[in-house]
């Protein structure tokens, strides 16, 4: 912007501010108000239209005249407006289905790897799982092949059809490559990632645990 003209604005804008902060009534307080928005739309000053629209409908003369001071800092460069506070980001609600609980417990552990993940629900079998899938609704669900009641796979029919989220399947039998791992992926999943050794390997943190996290963050979008 040329700054010759932002200098004469600042100062015809500063004078105006003066006015309004000395009206005598709301009549003089509204005609100033009208000038001060016109020049700030005709020099397109987004804070200065902002804070102005904020007074549109104020009646109240001592607010008005009270704005004054402000508007005149926000014009001269004085004062900035306040950034918008950040939106924080939604957590990734995501439900562990396994019939381990020691290994539930480890999965835990890993997603406590990343703030963004938050576990809201857990499940010993395929069936109970799709039941606190259906009342939860979460982002993923971290789910075992191998399982009584209902297995992996027979969970991952349902859910084909009535589920919620993404599905990532964390399985001593899902090997990359294995047949058990295509066929997941074939019904929906994600991805497939191998537990180490076993569904009660108490290494799985040290050495799948990454891996482990990565996928579930892409799974998430992520």
């Amino acid at each position: 912007m040329d700054e010759e003209l932002l200098a004469a604005f600042r100062e015809e804008f500063s004078a105006l501010c003066a006015d309004l902060a000395l009206a005598t009534d709301l009549v003089a307080a509204q005609r100033a108000l009208v000038q001060l928005r016109g020049m700030a739309d005709g020099m397109e000053m987004a804070p200065l239209q902002a804070k102005l629209r904020e007074l549109d409908e104020v009646t109240d003369l001592d607010t008005l005249r009270a704005a004054a001071e402000p508007l005149a800092a926000m014009a001269s460069g004085e004062a900035q407006p306040e950034p918008e506070p950040m939106a924080e980001e939604r957590p990734i609600r995501t439900l562990i289905v396994d019939d381990s609980a020691m290994m539930r417990r480890m999965l835990r552990g890993i997603l406590a790897g990343d703030p963004r993940f938050t576990v809201v629900g857990e499940a010993g079998d395929g069936a109970a799982g799709l039941a606190v899938q259906a009342e939860l609704r979460p982002d993923l669900t971290l789910l075992d092949l191998e399982m009584p009641v209902l297995d992996g796979m027979g969970f991952l029919a349902e859910w084909a059809v009535a589920g919620h989220g993404a599905v990532v399947v964390v399985s001593s039998a899902a090997h990359p490559g294995s047949a058990a791992a295509l066929e997941a992926l074939r019904r929906g999943a994600f991805a497939a990632v191998a537990k180490p050794s076993g569904a009660l390997s108490p290494d799985i943190a040290q050495r799948t645990g990454a891996e482990i996290l990565a996928t579930a963050r892409q799974a998430a979008g992520g």
